[in-house]
């Protein structure tokens, strides 16, 4: 019997979560200054309820950077995944690039 209310990867849902806007990060002050440029990138849950949760920092970066992330992330907006007509939450990686222009 499946328990639906644990927290599924994504080879484990029928339909996986659709995210439908995702915000971009923006730079602090402190990186620009610094020059500070590369890849943030998280892991996170996108929950049944709607919710992003359970971020965790895989690989971060300095000056603001990883705190900028994490809070954008918690502001995607998506569609649940499903599995078995259920709606689930899904293990996902978010990735915000740093580079400045």
């Amino acid at each position: 019997r499946t328990d639906y209310s644990r927290n599924f990867k994504l080879s484990e849902v029928s339909v996986r979560a659709v995210i439908i806007s995702k915000p971009e990060p923006g730079f602090t002050e402190e990186a620009r200054t610094q020059n500070v440029t590369g890849t943030v990138r998280l892991r996170a849950v996108l929950s049944a309820s709607g919710e992003v949760t359970n971020i965790t920092v895989s690989k971060g970066l300095p000056a603001g950077l990883t705190e900028k992330a994490i809070s954008a992330a918690r502001q995607i907006k998506f569609r649940p995944a499903t599995k078995d007509g259920h709606t689930v939450s899904q293990y996902v990686t978010l990735e915000y690039n740093f580079n400045i222009y």
